[in-house]
């Protein structure tokens, strides 16, 4: 059976950014369809609600997930133990389903199981919590990455983590920069795990669950940190998976005349495409791509 993914234009689930001199919540400024620079300094770029800052919320090129649930539920699977008993599943994969999405095309994925005859009330993703990015950007002005400059920028075969706190990855910076810039485009894949739901800094707290749920027009989401046996992380280096639950403000019912299911990724501003100011060389750099959360939901046909 085939399951189509969508990307469609929606709103933003959760705005991730590495530490920034000041908070953009919406995509940047452009001329001629170029990101505007207003300085070579702290806060490059503004908003569309006129918010500076060193950080744009953009729609990406291509997002790479690698699916391991996927599926209707009775019963919350948002609980202590994270229980899917009540879930039906049209993906259950231990290993992962990887499945890349760019807008606007539509690409099917392979499903391994069939949902059962019900209503259900909750839907429940569980993807691995490494999220990646190959996304290019134009700037108005010219600035920096990691071998050149250039007002194109794109990003580079690199793993960050959210938090800053997982080994094996880099801290993106002017030093160690996630994207490179300059004439010709040869993007890649870039990674972010989500090493923690909360932010790293000088005494960093590790945090498995979100402080709060986030409201969308189907539903209320709330996302949590599982170990790869689906049990809750308790460290920076055990997050291995990534469970996403959203309780329906209208069930879906699955019937003998149900043709098919199209999910949809709604991505709007899941990218932040991160800048820093290097004061000592008096350069801008393109350091990052932040891989932000996004918006689902099921269409039952």
């Amino acid at each position: 059976m085939k399951l189509k993914f969508t990307l469609v234009l929606a709103g933003l689930l959760v705005a991730t950014a590495i530490v920034v001199s000041a908070e953009t919540e919406t995509a940047c400024e452009r001329v001629d369809g170029a990101i505007k620079i207003y300085e070579i300094g702290d806060n490059p770029v503004k908003d569309t609600d006129g918010n500076a800052g060193d950080a744009c919320k953009e729609l990406p090129d291509n997002y790479k997930i690698n699916i391991f649930r996927f599926g209707l539920c009775t019963a919350s699977p948002y609980n202590a133990t994270n229980s899917l008993d009540s879930c039906s599943f049209l993906v259950n994969s231990d290993a992962g389903i990887s499945h890349e999405i760019a807008y606007p095309a539509k690409a099917d994925v392979t499903t391994n199981s069939k949902m059962a005859i019900g209503s259900y009330d909750h839907m429940v993703l569980v993807l691995e919590n490494k999220l990646g990015i190959k996304h290019t950007e134009e700037f108005d002005t010219a600035i920096y990455g990691a071998t050149g400059s250039g007002k194109k920028c794109w990003t580079i075969a690199s793993t960050t983590a959210f938090a800053g706190q997982r080994s094996g990855v880099i801290e993106a910076s002017p030093a160690t920069p996630a994207m490179d810039c300059g004439d010709t485009p040869v993007p890649a894949y870039s990674y972010e795990i989500f090493d923690s739901m909360g932010e790293g800094g000088e005494s960093p707290v590790f945090k498995a669950e979100d402080d709060e749920g986030f409201e969308m027009q189907g539903g209320i989401m709330r996302a949590k940190l599982l170990k790869s046996d689906l049990t809750t992380a308790t460290n920076f280096e055990d997050a291995d998976r990534m469970l996403v639950a959203i309780q329906l403000k209208s069930s879906k019912a699955i019937s003998e005349s149900t043709t098919g299911f199209e999910i949809r990724f709604k991505m709007t501003d899941s990218v932040s495409v991160d800048l820093s100011y290097d004061e000592g060389a008096d350069r801008l750099y393109a350091v990052k791509n932040g891989a932000d959360p996004f918006q689902i939901d099921l269409i039952v046909k």
